[in-house]
């Protein structure tokens, strides 16, 4: 080849090279830039019916739904208020579902929360099996009444109950045994304890065996105490008020869902849980869950006070501290 046609084959192979890379360019130019990644809001909740709200909202999209895509639910299954409390202290978790007792505690060790919306509730109920026990008053030494463990609301109610009848703490405190619900519901088919502060479906339980009903929270507080509440993180709920709106529409949204679909919802929510159909819907009729968004929620300070003043809060909790002023004024407080 002459050194003439060399260069002439260089100037072909760079003019080559200089198109693919002009080609390339436009190519990177006309590229429509990326869109961001919807933000992940982490749900947390624990095992039951009554947290069947994060899984409606789960299985309807209602996170993306009401932020418009801008963001997305992520929902996990964790064992305990306390591991929950401990997730949101990491902010790994924006939301997440306990016992109104756990997150009284958590809001006064000022880890940064306070209650959004009330989940699936019921009011607990104290049952015996025994004929000569009709009331509080004939509880004596020597009974057992299983209050799951201490702080929780059925050990607050028992004590409260007993106060109101002129009785000490020290003498409602002597017959509290302390068993989960399950275990406690073989003690008392086996009428190795006296009495079990329960819902369902362990009262309904307890009736189908013949059991009696002796009080209830309703009888014990003038009102009925949430469950379960749904809690957040102040600071995200602030950064992202956006977002924090959202979750309510779809926390509402989803409620009535449940309220207006009931077997459908078991299905869905017994499903996460590992039933048959036929098995979670006998198990929600036997529940009988109240719905509310806002269930007990006015009654939740009166809870702060008693627990305050039995020494399982360090603080005097106000409404302020405790709820959202967007759900307290849902409530009218």
């Amino acid at each position: 080849m002459s050194k003439y046609s060399k260069w002439q084959f260089l100037t072909v192979v760079l003019s080559i090279i200089s198109l693919c890379l002009a080609g390339y360019i436009i190519e990177i130019g006309d590229r429509a830039p990326e869109e961001p990644e919807p933000m992940k809001v982490n749900f947390a909740y624990q095992y039951g019916f009554h947290y069947g709200t994060h899984i409606v909202i789960d299985h309807f999209d209602l996170i993306e739904k009401y932020t418009g895509g801008e963001a997305v639910g992520v929902f996990h299954k964790i064992s305990g208020g306390s591991s929950i409390n401990e997730g949101i202290i990491a902010g790994s978790i924006q939301f997440g579902s306990m016992s109104a007792h756990a997150a009284l505690k958590g809001i006064d060790k000022g880890i940064g929360t306070k209650i959004f919306a009330s989940m699936g509730c019921k009011v607990a109920e104290l049952w015996t099996w025994r004929d000569d026990i009709q009331g509080i008053e004939d509880f004596a030494e020597g009974d057992i009444i299983s209050v799951v463990k201490i702080g929780a609301v059925q050990y607050v109610s028992m004590i409260k109950a007993y106060a109101d009848i002129g009785r000490t703490r020290e003498e409602a405190e002597a017959m509290f045994g302390f068993f989960s619900h399950a275990d406690a519901y073989q003690l008392m088919e086996q009428k190795e304890i006296d009495a079990h502060f329960t819902g369902p479906p362990y009262t309904t339980q307890y009736k189908n065996l013949g059991y009696h009903k002796i009080s209830d929270e309703m009888s014990i507080w003038g009102t009925p105490l949430p469950g379960g509440v749904l809690i957040s993180d102040v600071n995200f709920c602030q950064e992202h008020p956006d977002i924090a709106a959202a979750v309510m529409y779809a926390w509402v949204d989803a409620t009535n869902w449940i309220i207006n679909n009931p077997q459908e919802a078991s299905r869905i929510i017994g499903e996460d849980y590992g039933y048959s159909e036929e098995e979670a819907w006998e198990l929600w009729q036997e529940a009988n869950l109240a719905w509310n968004p806002v269930f007990g929620l006015t009654a939740v300070e009166d809870l702060a006070e008693t627990m305050y003043d039995l020494g399982l809060l360090e603080n005097q909790l106000t409404s302020d501290a405790i709820i959202f002023s967007q759900t307290r004024g849902t409530i009218g407080q």
